[in-house]
């Protein structure tokens, strides 16, 4: 018996084991309850020095925010829906305008390397228009590629995103952002 894995037979002479993760897209990872800002700079504003002070006062509120987007004139981000009033409240004392959204879902394709793939933004963007889903910012990494949508589209982007990447409904995972309560560290 292996007392790594407990297998009790030696595979065929000639086989390959592969300790390695499968090549291609083999699962989606769903965060519901997102929010989305968007802090417009003014032409008057220094815009490092505005980003900054953006930037700042939501670290000092320990707010967590991800898929940032630094503009010539804002900056856009995303956050858990549930710290959404605290950041209004915050960014309000920066005098600068901010809109937002609620009721976002990101929608995270994953794969072992995106890097091997061309054109796999091309087929994630057809699939979510095909469910009729809204874009509002991407953001991507080695392994995966995240898009921000509507929630009320994100059942009908799933079911495309499977179909397109012929992946089974067992290949999509939940995973809750935790927002930060109040001088909680995290």
């Amino acid at each position: 018996m292996n007392r790594l894995s407990g297998i009790q037979q030696r595979p065929e002479r000639g086989s390959r084991v592969s300790f390695e993760r499968a090549r291609g897209i083999y699962a989606l990872r769903v965060t519901r309850d997102v929010a989305h800002a968007r802090v417009q700079l003014s032409d008057n504003d220094d815009r490092i020095s505005a980003t900054s002070s953006v930037l700042n006062v939501l670290a000092n509120a320990d707010i967590a925010i991800f898929l940032i987007k630094l503009h010539k004139s804002g900056i856009t981000f995303a956050l858990a829906g549930s710290d959404l009033g605290r950041a209004e409240t915050e960014l309000s004392r920066l005098n600068l305008a901010v809109t937002t959204r609620r009721d976002l879902a990101v929608v995270a394709i994953i794969a072992g390397s995106m890097r091997e793939f061309s054109g796999i933004m091309t087929d994630i963007s057809d699939a979510l228009l095909t469910a009729g889903a809204t874009i509002y910012e991407t953001g991507d990494s080695h392994d995966s590629v995240q898009c921000l949508i509507e929630e009320e589209r994100l059942d009908d982007s799933i079911s495309c995103l499977l179909e397109t990447f012929d992946l089974h409904a067992s290949a999509v995972s939940e995973r809750p952002l935790h927002a930060n309560s109040e001088g909680s560290k995290s």
